[in-house]
């Protein structure tokens, strides 16, 4: 079934909850929802957008076309998001040309060289990893690739844990993001405001940070910008199929002691959204040019 209604499908959208896909269900068109194994897949046409200065194609067509996409929703956490994902990119053919995944985040604190994101910021990961995959010990965090646990091996290479994305494709996105105009909408805090763009390592956690101290250690240890329950599988299984991928995530809350109430999840879906369709549009004109 799933083969049949995701034929002409170029990208595939992921996100966790109905509340972070809402942005890209709005923008679909001609969307067709199945549910399979109790997710649910909407596939639809999305429009090209207007690509920012610096960004085009050396070879511009006259009119980039809408480009065909499947959006999932997986439901939380790191199975549900590897579920999803092996269910389609088993059986698409051909393969999708990228996987971008959409969604809220907890912004880590600084550490290092690393800034704090802000909420209402967008992060895109430039690597993620499973930041509970591994082990405590008398002597700190043993990591899976310290346990030399077999976790991913694409190519022959074991990565232990961590999944390092394409960094031209990375800053390609960025800067598609960075061109969008905000002026129309009050995603960013307010009417015009325009929210950081910041690209940086993300961690991925079933039990997520909850305190100050824990986040101050998990920045320590991962040098990472933000946090989610997803990310790390999404990157997994697109490097076992050898699949691009973009993560791109709104920041909803600091992580620091749990306060749930201090949450923004409808700014960090906002942004985290019209990011994504940014993007999503963008890649019509770099398809329709033979990029990317």
């Amino acid at each position: 079934m799933l083969r049949r209604i995701t034929e002409g499908c170029r990208v595939i959208l992921v996100a966790a909850t109905e509340a972070e896909a809402a942005p890209l269900l709005d923008a679909c068109r001609e969307p067709r929802t199945h549910v399979v194994a109790t997710k649910t897949f909407v596939v639809g046409e999305y429009p090209s957008a207007d690509l920012p200065s610096g960004t085009a194609p050396r070879r511009k067509s006259a009119a980039a076309p809408s480009i065909r996409a499947a959006l999932a929703i997986s439901g939380c956490d790191k199975t549900n998001a590897a579920h999803v994902l092996t269910c389609l990119l088993q059986i698409m053919e051909p393969a999708p040309l990228i996987v971008v995944q959409v969604g809220i985040a907890g912004a880590l604190p600084g550490a290092g060289s690393v800034s704090r994101a802000s909420v209402g910021d967008v992060v895109l990961a430039t690597s993620e990893a499973y930041s509970d995959t591994g082990s405590s010990s008398p002597s700190g965090w043993l990591s899976a690739q310290d346990l030399g646990l077999p976790i991913a091996r694409p190519g022959d290479v074991e990565l232990g844990g961590s999944f390092f994305l394409d960094p031209g494709l990375v800053l390609w996105a960025s800067e598609v993001i960075e061109a969008i105009d905000w002026a129309d909408r009050d995603a960013g805090g307010g009417p015009g405001i325009r929210p950081a763009v910041l690209l940086g390592p993300c961690v991925t956690a079933s039990r997520v940070t909850g305190t100050q101290v824990e986040a101050e250690e998990m920045a320590r240890r991962w040098a990472a910008l933000a946090e989610s329950m997803e990310g790390a599988a999404a990157a997994h299984i697109c490097a076992l199929y050898q699949v691009s991928f973009l993560e791109i995530r709104g920041i909803s809350n600091l992580v620091t002691d749990r306060d749930r109430d201090a949450w923004k999840v409808d700014r960090a879906v906002e942004v985290a959204g019209r990011a994504a369709l940014a993007v999503v549009g963008a890649l019509g004109h770099l398809r329709s040019s033979g990029g990317r």
